[in-house]
């Protein structure tokens, strides 16, 4: 009886408390850390900022007369854009996924809605191929339907990028929301303009790259 009775008092000791409040302390700051964590997707921004921003470019200064592209013109710089960046976001994927902080609330919210929105961007430039030229009955004029990509593609980009800053609590995300919806009004008025190419390019490098370039800077190493 007296040995439990000393097992109960040392269970109930003020050092007991305070190493159960410690380990307490740990745990919290382990989760405060863990839902913190620095988002690991700026590669992705600036990959898929660079290739479209490049392609964006050089069909603006083809389509002008600025540089004559021969063989790359039309499609092909957008081809090229589309297989390097699926590419490379399926190559760098894997990788990034051992990372530190890859399965935080912020990250799989960031993984999720930017795919989404790659597939999405992907499936309708596709479908353009196909129905381009459906509606030239009406006055509609051939190819004049891709020119619908960049404002639909800018007003996703401020969807994702507002959901990722409330997902990974980075208000800063929030004000490339806004400017992205702010390109896809600017591109939405160019819709029958050629310098809507060129604004495409410019919101890709300010919208996507840029983001990017900011967010691999507080990037966690591959070791913790």
């Amino acid at each position: 009886m007296s040995n439990l009775s000393g097992d109960a008092k040392t269970a109930g000791s003020p050092a007991m408390g305070g190493d159960l409040a410690s380990e307490l302390a740990y745990v919290r700051s382990l989760a405060e850390e863990g839902r913190n964590a620095p988002l690991i997707g700026g590669r992705y921004y600036v990959i898929w900022g660079g290739l479209i921003g490049m392609a964006a470019l050089l069909s603006y200064v083809d389509d002008i007369g600025l540089v004559e592209l021969g063989f790359m013109d039309g499609f092909v710089p957008w081809i090229v854009a589309g297989v390097i960046g699926w590419g490379l976001s399926f190559t760098l994927g894997a990788r990034a996924s051992g990372k530190p902080g890859a399965q935080t609330i912020g990250n799989k919210t960031a993984q999720a809605v930017w795919f989404s929105v790659g597939i999405f961007m992907t499936l309708f430039w596709v479908s353009m191929m196909f129905a381009h030229d459906n509606f030239t009955d009406i006055g509609v004029p051939p190819y004049l339907f891709f020119n619908l990509m960049f404002p639909v593609a800018f007003g996703l980009y401020g969807v994702a990028f507002y959901a990722t800053a409330t997902a990974a609590q980075l208000s800063w995300l929030r004000y490339f929301a806004f400017l992205s919806w702010a390109f896809a009004i600017v591109a939405l008025f160019l819709l029958a303009s050629p310098h809507q190419t060129l604004v495409g390019a410019l919101g890709s490098f300010s919208c996507a790259a840029l983001p990017g370039l900011l967010l691999m800077r507080n990037e966690p190493s591959d070791i913790v």
